[in-house]
C-alpha cells in the first residue's frame, strides 16, 4: 500500500450523473499522461468502503463511475455523491487513505509478419525497421486507462510517438483474439475475435477475457503493461487461443 499523505489541497471532482442510476466523477488536473493518483486512491476508497447499493465502480481515464441500485436510494442522488466525496476527503486530510501498488503485468507477444498482418505497411508508414518497431513497442510500459469496446478489451498508453499509426479507414470484419493493435496513441489486444480497425503488429497467445473465471478479464484500470517478444514457436507452444489460423 502506498500513502498519499498529507495533500496541501484537496483534489477537485466535478459530479454529474448518468442517467439515473450512475454518478460520475470526473477530476480536473490538466493534460493527463496517467490515472490521476487521486483518483485512483478515490476509486481504492470507495472499493474499500463496500457501499450498500453500490453495483458497479467503473474507473476511466480522469472519471470514475459509480452505478448504483435506484431502489436503494431514497433521497438526492447528488447528496449521496457530494456525502461520499467528502468522506474521502476528510480521509485524505488525516492522511488514511492509501492506494494498492499497480499490478505490472507481463504479456507475451510474437510480432512474426504472419500474426502481426499490418506489420509490412505500417513499417513502410513509419520509416523504420520491423525490428525497430518492436523494441519501442515492447520496452514501453503502458498503462491501462480503462476497459471497452468488447469485454476485457483494455486502452494502453501512450504508444511512443515514432511508431504511432491510425486506424484503418475501414475496420476488417475479423480480427482474431489475442491481437495486438495500435490506434494513435494508444495500444491494445483484441479478447475474441471482433471485427476492428486498429493496425495488427501481433499477437499474443494467452487469453485476455475468459467468461468462466472469477475476474472474467485479465485487466483492469490502472493496471501497468509491458509486452516481451516471443518467437513463433513459442507462440503456437503457449497458444490457447482456438482460432490460429
Amino acid at each position: 500500500m502506498v500513502s498519499l499523505g498529507m495533500q496541501s489541497q484537496r483534489p477537485t471532482f466535478q459530479i454529474q450523473l448518468l442517467g439515473d442510476h450512475a454518478i460520475v466523477y470526473k477530476i480536473n488536473t490538466g493534460q493527463l499522461k496517467d490515472i490521476d493518483p487521486n483518483l485512483l486512491a478515490f476509486t481504492q476508497f470507495v472499493t474499500n468502503e463496500k457501499i450498500n447499493g453500490i453495483k458497479d465502480i467503473i474507473l476511466a481515464y480522469d472519471t470514475l463511475t459509480l452505478v448504483y441500485d435506484i431502489l436503494h436510494f431514497d433521497s438526492n442522488p447528488f447528496l449521496f455523491a457530494h456525502t461520499i466525496l467528502e468522506a474521502f476527503n476528510n480521509a485524505s486530510k488525516n492522511n488514511i487513505v492509501s492506494i494498492e501498488r499497480r499490478s505490472m503485468i507481463e504479456i507475451p507477444v510474437c510480432y512474426d509478419e504472419s500474426l502481426g498482418i499490418d506489420l509490412e505497411n505500417a513499417v513502410k508508414a513509419l520509416n523504420c525497421s520491423i525490428d525497430e518497431l518492436i523494441q519501442q513497442h515492447s520496452e514501453k510500459i503502458y498503462t491501462v486507462y480503462c476497459l471497452g469496446f468488447l469485454p476485457g478489451f483494455a486502452y494502453m498508453g501512450e504508444v511512443p510517438h515514432a511508431i504511432q499509426l491510425p486506424r484503418h479507414p475501414s475496420p476488417r470484419s475479423k480480427v482474431l483474439a489475442g491481437s495486438v493493435g495500435i490506434a494513435g496513441k494508444q495500444t491494445g489486444i483484441y479478447p475474441m475475435n471482433s471485427p476492428g480497425g486498429w493496425q495488427i503488429i501481433g499477437r499474443t497467445p494467452i487469453k485476455i477475457f475468459d467468461p468462466t473465471s472469477t475476474s472474467l478479464t485479465l485487466f483492469k484500470a490502472g493496471d501497468q503493461v509491458r509486452f516481451k517478444p516471443i518467437d513463433l514457436k513459442l507462440f503456437h507452444t503457449l497458444n490457447t487461443h482456438e482460432d490460429v489460423h
